[in-house]
């Protein structure tokens, strides 16, 4: 159960990573709103 666990943590981790990179890399679709990104997430960026 606790190999699981740990499994679970990581593969959470990885997605939740992967996600905010992509986000990171695109602009907002609303013309008139695009929020602040917080620090560690501007370090994602691939440009």
């Amino acid at each position: 159960m606790q190999k699981i666990n740990t499994t679970v943590k990581k593969t959470i981790a990885n997605v939740a990573k992967k996600a905010a990179s992509m986000e990171a890399n695109t602009a907002c679709p609303l013309c008139n709103f695009q929020p602040k990104e917080p620090q560690d997430v501007k370090k994602l960026r691939k440009f």
